[in-house]
């Protein structure tokens, strides 16, 4: 049997599988459903890698989609359980319906095209039938007043969009059932301006693809930026977002700068998912806490966060340019500019400048006026996080290269010491933040 006709069974046996769960969601109790759909979901993993059940399972040997089919659908359910029972159905029959169409129409050659927005390559054709689908099983399985609501259904049909489109190795047969569910979750639970939430998916999703395209970040990375983006423009607000987009707007153009006026080569600048991650990693945790908490400490931690990881990023590219030489922790002697562990004069002004001024501007993007004590115990304990990121780079980081799993690197996209460095460093801008606050 040739790959294509395998494919198309599979494909077949999805949309069936879907199908048949969705009419067992109308005659079953919750409960008896969740063990059918949790006995399908450990039968899917058992049998796996038996030859005999080849044919359900295997697609290309990169792909998993198989084993994220029964989990997408078991977390779907899980996360939606105790809400109305048309959302789960939305959510299974957009996967298993709009999916398969999008496989089946996304085969067209004539007139068709082809774009790679993350890893998997996806078609015009495909993506067109996927969204025309799901559009119409949101306006036929939810109820008034959401399926008048035409922001609503734009919003969702937008996210159930990007959730198809920003897969990799079938990753979408879990993304589009989790992501649609906890889609449905919040709306549920919160109110939103479904305009304003569609508007930032249409500014993110092109604005990402373009810093990918331009070498500022690489596609995993331009994918994560945008997941954070729309986090903090669309949930979390914008004094939450300028200081983040400021930290990264700079430190893209600084890096830009280092490597144009040093000449690095064919090196690439596009700083990858995990060095994204490293440096917003405690701005996020701190910024969710206060969204459950509502307390102002968190606010305090979030601008320190991001102050700090500023400053070493701001001292990292502006001080090679304008210092030949630094000053090794780790040697005790000058050493060439840009050596991990070194710092110099201006790398240290640079980094205290950045935050000061993440610091004073975050603030007052906040309260709505300046406190200068407070603002200055920020700008310090974030300084003195850059001096202990500076700490682990001398005398950690290069023992990590040394590690097994560090030397066989091969990918962009992998994680290094310098992004665990950067994680360690930063989180003590908390540490220094307490201490000061306790002192003065």
């Amino acid at each position: 049997m040739t790959d294509q006709k395998g494919l198309i069974i599979r494909k077949l046996i999805h949309l069936s599988i879907g199908l048949i769960i969705w009419i067992l969601s109308h005659v079953l109790e919750k409960n008896v459903l969740l063990y059918l759909i949790i006995a399908g979901t450990v039968f899917s993993f058992l049998t796996f890698n038996y030859k005999k059940f080849r044919l359900l399972h295997k697609t290309t040997d990169a792909s998993l989609g198989t084993l994220f089919y029964p989990v997408g659908i078991l977390s779907s359910y899980l996360i939606l359980y105790h809400l109305p029972l048309y959302y789960f159905q939305s959510a299974l029959l957009v996967l298993s319906i709009s999916d398969t169409l999008a496989n089946f129409v996304g085969q067209i050659q004539k007139g068709n095209g082809w774009i790679r927005t993350f890893h998997d390559r996806k078609s015009i054709y495909g993506i067109a039938a996927y969204a025309f689908s799901a559009s119409l099983i949101f306006y036929f399985l939810l109820p008034n007043p959401l399926n008048s609501n035409f922001f609503y259904i734009l919003f969702a049909l937008l996210w159930a969009v990007i959730l198809e489109t920003a897969s990799m190795r079938g990753s979408d047969n879990f993304t589009i059932p989790a992501g649609l569910a906890l889609l449905f979750l919040l709306t549920h639970q919160f109110g939103a301006d479904y305009l304003y939430l569609s508007t930032v998916l249409l500014v993110l999703a092109p604005g990402c693809f373009l810093l990918f395209k331009f070498k500022i970040l690489t596609r995993r990375g331009s994918f994560v930026a945008f997941l954070l983006g729309f986090y903090f423009a669309g949930i979390a607000g914008w004094p939450w977002l300028t200081p983040v987009l400021l930290f990264f707007l700079s430190s893209a153009a600084f890096t830009k700068l280092h490597h144009a006026k040093k000449s690095a080569g064919k090196n690439s600048t596009a700083r990858n998912a995990w060095q994204v991650i490293a440096n917003t990693i405690w701005a996020v945790t701190s910024s969710i806490l206060f969204l459950f908490t509502q307390s102002e400490i968190f606010i305090l931690l979030f601008i320190a966060f991001v102050a700090a990881v500023t400053a070493d990023t701001w001292a990292s590219e502006i001080g090679p340019l304008l210092n030949k030489r630094c000053f090794s922790l780790s040697k005790m002697r000058t050493v060439q500019a840009g050596s991990n562990g070194g710092i110099s004069l201006f790398g240290s002004l640079t980094a205290l400048a950045g935050t000061a001024i993440i610091s004073s501007l975050s603030y007052y993007g906040f309260f709505g006026f300046y406190n200068w004590n407070m603002i200055a115990i920020l700008s310090i304990s974030a300084f003195f996080a850059t001096f202990v990121d500076s700490l682990l780079g001398a005398f950690v980081e290069d023992k990590m290269l040394q590690m097994k799993y560090f030397r066989k690197r091969k990918s962009l996209e992998s994680i290094t010491p310098n992004d665990l460095v950067n994680m360690l460093g930063s989180v003590t801008a908390f540490v220094f933040f307490l201490l000061l606050s306790w002192l003065f």
